[in-house]
């Protein structure tokens, strides 16, 4: 089962927004994305923003991965079709995705899940993520991409607007 992953390209954004029409979003998943059609088209455009990747098997769009960059550090968000997990389409988007922000000069990559994914966990540290914090709910896991001199600060700095927002 090859897997090609590319840039999203406009032709490609309607086949994936019916990816995500037919999509069944783990109930880790916390909440992405939504099932409501005007929602989830926000969200995508939203996601447009940033570094957006597409993995195809067999012709088929398997998967989506989005890059939304900060000052040093990127967001990475992963989804994978149902009937394309444990295949490695995730593993071979954060593959692309690691070049895609070292091209791009990020210093890290970071993602949050849900604390009860032991399958997200146990792929993102087969791939060199680690945690950076933990509670009941959620956890961040970074991807260094740099030198870890300055890594730290820009970790606890990536936290610090996560609680921020909240």
């Amino acid at each position: 089962m090859p897997i090609t992953v590319r840039l999203l390209t406009g032709e490609d954004q309607p086949l994936l927004e019916r990816m995500y029409d037919d999509f069944v979003p783990h109930k880790a998943a916390m909440g992405l994305p939504s099932s409501n059609p005007a929602q989830r088209r926000a969200w995508l455009a939203d996601l447009r923003k940033g570094i957006n990747l597409v993995a195809f098997v067999d012709g088929r769009l398997a998967g989506h991965l989005a890059l939304m960059p900060g000052p040093e550090i990127a967001e990475l968000a992963c989804f994978v079709h149902q009937d394309f997990r444990r295949r490695g389409v995730a593993l071979a988007l954060a593959g692309q995705a690691v070049k895609e922000a070292e091209a791009a000069g990020m210093s890290a990559i970071w993602v949050l899940i849900d604390s009860s994914n032991a399958a997200a966990r146990e792929g993102l540290r087969k791939f060199g993520f680690r945690a950076a914090w933990e509670d009941l709910q959620e956890a961040q896991y970074v991807h260094p991409l740099r030198k870890a001199g300055t890594q730290k600060a820009e970790i606890q700095k990536a936290g610090a607007q996560r609680a921020g927002a909240q």
